[in-house]
């Protein structure tokens, strides 16, 4: 495995070619049909979407999460763009941290547009570089939109979960609406836990290039048991740059708000053993007025190395990726098409035709997860309700959960209250589930 020398300098600072940078009047603003609008946010007419505005000066009184999962593979993303992901238990095997902080609302994965000429930089989402501009969030079901005008840039940035795959895809579309050709570049971040906690895992997480796929991984074989898990990040395009070492791209003492990265030409293709683990990877983008293009980020887990090279391999073509975003909606669709209400009360309508059921199935039977509490495990109670409300949609995943609940119960009738899979590790206090003994 080659890497770059830990003692070789680091690529040299961004030169600045000029100051300008296209302003116009040109800004996103919430639809006028907006259902139940408060002023920060509103439904779609159809129920399907729900928008937030962020401004300089006006954010949502608190984080307003969106669930993204299948039945391997989740994200947690709020309105300002923070979040984190896992493969198969929330809580034992984080790619990205999980910090529930309602005041900050940090996060350990993120992107940045910059301009090459000026160097200005800032985040398609609203954290963690915001703009002066404002922002528009659409949680739709089973993905997270983000749209954005700055400085003669358009941006669009769709977030989702494949269907099946542990992927998790983010398309970051940027469009010259100024008068003069843009060089642009756009990165990506993702800090790496691989385990519960970064304090813990941060000195044992390995990063590498796959030599057969070209494609960044990152694995921890002291997490005893996801030790043949490999995650990676990935994205192509040209003038392609990346480092692994989060001290490169933070910078010491620094933040995501002013990263030190992109203060540089480009970064140093780092990888490699006893660095801050991270995968950051910078794309440029040329763009003519009125041209648009799109770079898309590929963050995912495989069970073994194999897997990984067949997973990293299957999505690296961008048609791939928009059938997958295709599935998307069809999916969803079909699953919340399946029960329609129509009743005097509009806002029971709305909660009820769709979000209600997709929380239960996308939140608290996938993903098991959320922004104040991400716990990975199964419940015996908890999770049989939950599937009440999938008995008409989603019939296969109640049975699949009745039959997961019996194999967890005793001969003698009590039961194993709560477990992680995917070794069954849990409470199993041998009293009658009654008393509710064991915390959770």
């Amino acid at each position: 495995m080659t890497k770059q020398k830990p003692g070789k300098a680091l690529p040299p600072a961004l030169k600045i070619t000029g100051q300008h940078l296209f302003e116009s009047d040109e800004q996103v603003v919430l639809p006028d049909n907006l259902v139940f609008s408060n002023g920060i946010g509103g439904f779609t007419a159809d129920g399907k979407e729900y928008f937030i505005l962020t401004t300089k000066d006006q954010t949502s009184p608190a984080p307003w999460v969106n669930i993204i999962a299948n039945a391997e593979f989740g994200t947690m993303i709020s309105e300002s763009g923070s979040g984190y992901s896992w493969a198969e238990n929330a809580h034992s095997y984080r790619l990205s941290p999980w910090k529930n902080d309602p005041v900050s609302d940090k996060t350990g994965e993120a992107f940045y547009i910059r301009d090459e000429i000026s160097g200005k930089y800032w985040s398609p989402t609203p954290l963690p570089c915001k703009s002066d501009k404002p922002y528009i969030t659409r949680n739709g079901f089973g993905y997270t939109v983000y749209e954005h005008i700055a400085f003669g840039i358009k941006s669009e940035m769709w977030v989702f979960v494949d269907v099946n795959d542990a992927v998790k895809f983010t398309i970051v579309r940027v469009k010259n609406v100024s008068s003069k050709p843009r060089k642009l570049s756009v990165t990506g971040y993702v800090e790496w836990v691989l385990g519960d906690t970064a304090t813990s895992t941060r000195m044992h997480v390995v990063t590498e290039k796959d030599l057969e796929t070209g494609v960044l991984f990152a694995r921890n074989h002291y997490n005893s048991t996801f030790a043949e898990r490999i995650s990676f990040f990935d994205a192509d395009g040209a003038n392609r740059s990346y480092t692994c070492d989060r001290t490169e791209f933070i910078g010491r003492n620094g933040s995501l708000a002013k990263p030190e990265g992109l203060f540089r030409e480009k970064l140093s293709n780092r990888y490699g053993a006893a660095l801050d683990p991270c995968t950051a990877i910078q794309i440029g983008v040329e763009l003519l007025p009125d041209e648009e293009k799109e770079v898309v980020f590929r963050l995912g887990s495989g069970k073994s190395e194999q897997d990984t090279r067949i997973l990293a391999a299957k999505y690296k073509h961008a048609d791939s990726v928009h059938e997958a975003q295709s599935k998307i909606h069809d999916t969803w669709n079909h699953i919340l098409g399946n029960v329609f209400i129509k009743t005097p009360d509009e806002a029971f309508n709305v909660i009820t035709n769709g979000w209600l059921v997709y929380q239960t199935l996308a939140c608290r039977i996938w993903g098991r997860s959320g922004f104040y509490q991400s716990g990975g495990a199964f419940g015996f109670r908890d999770q049989l309700q939950d599937t009440l409300a999938l008995m008409h949609t989603r019939p296969d995943v109640t049975r699949g959960q009745i039959l997961l609940a019996a194999s967890r119960q005793f001969k003698e009738g009590d039961v194993q209250h709560w477990w992680h899979p995917p070794t069954g590790r849990g409470c199993a206090p041998l009293v009658p589930m009654i008393t509710y003994g064991c915390p959770t």
